[in-house]
């Protein structure tokens, strides 16, 4: 009797400890997903700014014409790439293919844009972005690292837990797999 009682105290615990381990990885993961919720928060005004930055210009205004084309075009194109790649990743934020092609677009873009602001300085006739611009997209960008770096630390967190002993086992069970930083 006393045997069948320890090995059913056995289950138990096992049991137990399973549910557990399960729920902490769910509620990691849970964190992860939350963590990308605000890079894709931090991230979307910047993929509008162009549009935002074009309903602003006054077209009365003869001192400063709208940006060509030539110079938005990029901006535009490296824009709908990050709200492309953004939008693949809002589904599944720990797949590692989907995080890099969201650090990759990010970095197209900020790249474009550095592009055009060198571009739009040597304009003869003076720069066509306005100045608010090239401000908001710095102050942006700052804040979009702080939040991407708080999106790593949940990774991090994720993948230490994914990969502790036993709960390596609940990992494989569920197909629980390790996240990419961003």
């Amino acid at each position: 009797m006393s045997s069948s009682l320890l090995l059913w105290a056995l289950a138990f615990v096992g049991v137990a400890w399973a549910v557990g381990a399960y729920n902490r990885l769910v509620r990691l993961r849970t964190a992860v997903n939350a963590a990308f919720a605000a890079v894709d928060a931090e991230l979307q005004p910047l993929v509008r700014l162009v549009d935002d930055m074009l309903a602003g210009i006054d077209p009365q205004d003869e001192d400063r014409p709208p940006p060509s084309d030539k110079l938005l075009a990029p901006i535009r194109e490296a824009s709908g790439q990050l709200s492309n790649a953004l939008a693949a990743a809002r589904l599944r934020p720990l797949d590692g293919e989907r995080i890099e092609a969201v650090r990759e677009a990010g970095e197209h873009w900020a790249r474009t844009w550095d592009r055009a602001d060198y571009e739009d300085a040597r304009e003869l006739g003076g720069p066509f972005l306005p100045d608010t611009v090239s401000t908001e997209r710095a102050l942006r960008l700052k804040q979009a690292e702080v939040i991407a770096g708080q999106f790593n630390e949940s990774i991090d967190r994720y993948n230490r837990a994914v990969t502790q002993i036993p709960a390596v086992l609940i990992a494989w069970t569920f197909n629980l797999r390790r996240g990419r930083r961003l």
